[in-house]
């Protein structure tokens, strides 16, 4: 099934919150449903963004940590994946979880910032 998605200028983010897995702990990932990625990432980036992803490419992203409002810091090794045959789509950060300490049950909130474009992270619990 092809999905039409409209490309036009979204007004603010979109914020995500989510409880990490055991499943994303384990491999490291933070898991984008595929509806999600559609109506709060997707409508945020350029064509081409999504349709390297939506082609099985990764997108290399950067992903500030914006727990602590003065100390931000960015992962410049995360990526957009698509998982594969689901269609959901992971974002990648090994050092989310390494030097975050990100785990099982952790309440979290991500968005894109169209500004900075980047995905902003920070942990609620």
């Amino acid at each position: 099934m092809k999905t039409t998605i409209h490309f036009a200028p979204v007004q603010g983010h979109r914020k995500i919150k989510k409880t990490v897995t055991q499943f994303e702990q384990f491999t490291k990932v933070l898991v984008l449903p595929f509806a999600i990625a559609l109506a709060h990432v997707f409508p945020h980036w350029k064509k081409e963004m999504v349709q390297l992803v939506e082609k099985g490419n990764m997108l290399r992203v950067q992903l500030w940590n914006v727990t602590e409002d003065n100390n931000h810091k960015s992962d410049e090794s995360a990526y957009v994946v698509e998982m594969k045959p689901c269609k959901d789509y992971v974002i990648v950060s090994a050092d989310l979880f390494e030097n975050r300490g990100l785990s099982y049950s952790d309440e979290i909130e991500l968005y894109w910032d169209s500004n900075s474009n980047n995905f902003k992270f920070k942990l609620i619990n």
